[in-house]
């Protein structure tokens, strides 16, 4: 049984604690975390969700996940990043570039860009991803078209590419 820690507005951290994917108090929000992983070509490193998982088979992108308690959303993304795709790197390589909310949950966006030359081997199949490739923003667009993607609105796609290499618009 996972714990996650309990926010309020403006990431004002409360002293309560929930059980992971139970219903929250209200006006109270758990941190969810997305990692964006981009080569030195402007692609992104999506994921292909396992056949045991919610939206099984669905291309994501590279890594997601909740934030436990006692972590940071920087921990976080790093440790999502090493459990779904076995790519062990450091959490202060990940830059957040934007939080929202959304239903009891801040989501916080982070990117990383790899340098030119620098790959890792990715550790998939595993429980939770079915498979990884590499896609441009078109790609990516072109998978929402036939509902073969995460169903996110497409300018969030966008914003993803655009802010891949630029300093967080929000910080907490």
């Amino acid at each position: 049984m996972e714990y996650i820690d309990l926010y309020k507005d403006q990431y004002e951290k409360t002293d309560l604690t929930a059980i992971r994917k139970t219903k929250l108090p209200e006006n109270h929000y758990g941190i969810i975390v997305f990692g964006c992983i981009f080569n030195s070509e402007g692609k992104m490193l999506i994921q292909q969700r396992a056949k045991t998982k919610s939206w099984a088979g669905i291309w994501d992108v590279s890594s997601g996940g909740a934030v436990i308690s006692g972590e940071t959303s920087r921990q976080a993304v790093a440790r999502e990043t090493r459990e779904e795709l076995g790519i062990d790197l450091d959490p202060d390589r990940f830059v957040k570039v934007f939080s929202l909310y959304y239903d009891n949950s801040i989501h916080d966006i982070y990117n990383l860009v790899l340098e030119p030359g620098e790959t890792y081997e990715c550790s998939v199949p595993n429980e939770e991803v079915a498979a990884v490739k590499w896609a441009s923003e078109e790609e990516i667009l072109d998978m929402l078209d036939s509902r073969t993607f995460l169903p996110v609105y497409k300018e969030f796609i966008g914003l993803l590419f655009r802010m891949k290499t630029r300093k967080g618009i929000v910080t907490y």
